[in-house]
């Protein structure tokens, strides 16, 4: 990306010039991105040192209840892009949902490191980490993109929440169109940010993820500690295993591309008409008849997008234009 002058006109199209406008901005969040990091530094580093063997029970006990011992072992295998990543997260659990035993009870860690023989914090620095546990992690799907600045994302388990936009300049280069990722919010200075944690997914373990969430916590109390530590321990404990797993290969029976249907509408009318084994046999028009059906339309093509922009991302080339098989299905692009 190229560099923008301090004297050129700000990208953000406020007419002002660059150092008049977004760049004290992004000056403060560097600051205050380097600030959060030796908050969260000091306060992993005085756990370590004052319950060390909580921290490790937490961990294995807690953290990888869900893991199986050679899932474990693989931990300490991966590379270092991931290892590193499961480190940050690791990290970020500790603060915000560890509950270690002292003395004769056990008490949340981030009940600890705000408690007055705590490991004093500026007010800075205890306002972040109160900030940091307040919204549970959870499930975003990408709606739209705006690479280099922030993402719309949409909070999965939650159905009624309204899209949110979050300002990401990182993790927003990244992702594509439907993409899944666990994640937990923190609002700043009215702008939603990520807290640093990021969970990513394929959108197959994804909604798998989703799907065990939703079922596990039919009739709990939403926005409850049950809730949340249901949330935190699926999510946690799916992406170990994916982490982990041996890359699954993609039958692609289903598979739309540009190669197997042209643009023309009688190739998309075609589609729409064949029985796919994904749907049950059942064709796309069809399984559209039932509620059910419909869900499984719409996941259908939120995967073939997904995977076929994933493929551009890598590869290059252009990308497949599938609205008008959404527009084919009578079907807006956000599932509606």
């Amino acid at each position: 990306m190229q560099k923008i002058g301090r004297n050129e006109p700000c990208p953000c199209g406020s007419g002002k010039k660059y150092k008049k406008c977004c760049l004290a901005k992004e000056q403060e969040n560097t600051i205050r991105q380097r600030d959060e990091a030796t908050v969260a530094r000091s306060a992993l580093e005085w756990l370590s040192a004052t319950f060390p063997d909580g921290i490790r029970t937490a961990v294995q006990t807690s953290l990888f209840s869900g893991l199986k011992k050679a899932e474990k072992l693989a931990l300490d295998e991966l590379e270092p892009g991931k290892s590193e990543m499961l480190t940050i997260n690791i990290g970020e659990w500790l603060l915000t949902e560890a509950k270690i035993p002292v003395q004769d009870d056990v008490a949340p860690v981030r009940e600890l490191l705000l408690a007055p023989e705590g490991p004093g914090f500026s007010d800075v620095g205890r306002r972040w980490l109160s900030s940091l546990g307040e919204r549970p992690l959870s499930l975003y799907e990408v709606q739209q993109l705006n690479p280099g600045e922030g993402v719309l994302v949409k909070d999965l388990l939650l159905g009624d929440a309204p899209e949110v936009w979050v300002s990401e300049k990182k993790l927003s280069q990244r992702l594509v169109q439907w993409d899944i990722f666990g994640a937990r919010l923190v609002l700043h200075d009215d702008e939603y940010r990520l807290s640093g944690a990021v969970y990513p997914f394929q959108r197959e373990t994804a909604t798998s993820c989703k799907a065990k969430i939703l079922r596990k916590a039919k009739g709990v109390e939403p926005g409850s500690e049950a809730a949340r530590e249901i949330c935190s321990s699926l999510i946690t404990t799916e992406w170990f295993k994916s982490l982990v797993a041996p890359p699954s290969a993609d039958s692609g029976e289903d598979t739309v591309s540009a190669q197997q249907v042209d643009l023309s509408s009688d190739s998309f009318e075609k589609w729409a008409e064949e029985p796919l084994a994904s749907l049950g046999d059942r064709s796309p028009r069809n399984a559209l008849r039932t509620a059910a059906g419909r869900k499984a339309v719409v996941e259908l093509l939120k995967n073939h997008e997904n995977q076929n922009a994933h493929h551009v991302r890598i590869f290059g080339g252009e990308p497949f234009g599938f609205e008008p098989l959404w527009g084919v299905l009578g079907l807006k692009r956000n599932g509606e």
